[in-house]
């Protein structure tokens, strides 16, 4: 007998992509896979996005649906009947094998979801080009078995999603939160051949606005969730990364030590000198021009100072 594809349901939340949403649709209703569903939820958008939506008909399954994308993807996967529920954003762009590998990913029982590969899109501008390496990077180091993936590229048998909701207080954290809950119950595998584009952020204003949401969610994730021991890094999240938070911190306490003894100065220009160093070394393991290695120690200063008072304000305020 020919083999049968086990049924999917793609699940995509939006809330005003109208630059990116049709590339992401069409290149849903294009994969590589007969046996799918493609379910899209809109968060009441106001750029055109719900417009665009609804000229696909009958191709998608399209509600709007208030609230995050917790809300959204926890209202989808309750009315899913598939026997898997694969998720994306919509400034993706999925190859067309994309879900036929992670699907043929799930060899045994152990294994209750699956996820891939993140690269940049194709027409990115430089800036996002070097954002997609650098996370590129990182991925190309992860370990067959994960703790977590981004749900820009995810794949989980539906009983156990139906299990495990997202947490709608979390927002920008709910993917990472899930991932650790998840993980706890079953293995979650790592498919490099599982790719999508991803469009990263366009200009330094906006890549300093994601990465502030990011840090100040990060206390409510890893003490009031009961993460902590994950604070210091995973597979993803490295742990130089975390360092380098902890050096700005205590070399910022420093230099206001230093203005009430001078003797403390030396502490802050210790911790900044190891700081410059971590910044440069992983800038010349990721840069092919000197353009590229100035811009990669951009990306660095700026997500770290987005990072440090984005925590801040999710401590205090």
């Amino acid at each position: 007998m020919p083999f049968k594809e086990p049924s999917v349901t793609v699940l995509v939340t939006v809330k005003n992509s109208a630059k990116t949403i049709k590339k992401c649709i069409d290149s849903i209703l294009k994969l590589n896979y007969k046996n799918k569903k493609v379910y899209v939820t809109d968060a009441y958008s106001t750029d055109g996005t719900w417009e665009i939506l609804k000229k696909y008909g009958k191709k998608i399954r399209l509600e709007r649906v208030k609230g995050n994308i917790a809300v959204g993807h926890n209202y989808m996967i309750k009315k899913c009947k598939t026997d898997f529920v694969a998720l994306t954003d919509a400034d993706c762009v999925v190859d067309k094998n994309w879900l036929k590998h992670l699907i043929n990913a799930f060899k045994s029982e152990e294994i209750i979801a699956t996820g891939g590969m993140v690269e940049s899109t194709r027409s990115s501008n430089k800036l996002q080009q070097l954002l997609g390496r650098e996370l590129k990077y990182r991925f190309l180091s992860l370990p067959r078995h994960v703790r977590r993936l981004p749900t820009i590229s995810l794949c989980i048998r539906t009983n156990y999603a139906k299990k495990i909701h997202f947490d709608k207080d979390l927002d920008v954290a709910q993917e990472t939160d899930w991932g650790y809950r998840i993980t706890k119950i079953g293995k979650m595998l790592f498919v490099p051949k599982a790719v999508v584009y991803h469009y990263h952020r366009t200009t330094w204003k906006d890549y300093f606005k994601q990465q502030f949401k990011y840090g100040r969610f990060t206390p409510i994730l890893y003490f009031k969730k009961g993460h902590l021991k994950r604070a210091f890094g995973d597979e993803i999240s490295k742990s130089y990364m975390a360092l380098q938070i902890l050096l700005i911190y205590f070399g910022v306490i420093g230099l206001l030590l230093g203005f009430l003894n001078n003797t403390f100065f030396v502490m802050p220009t210790i911790l900044f000198t190891v700081l410059l160093i971590t910044y440069i070394f992983h800038a010349i393991k990721l840069s092919k021009t000197l353009i590229d290695f100035f811009m990669f120690l951009g990306i660095f200063v700026v997500r770290n100072i987005a990072w440090c008072l984005g925590i801040i304000r999710g401590i205090f305020i």
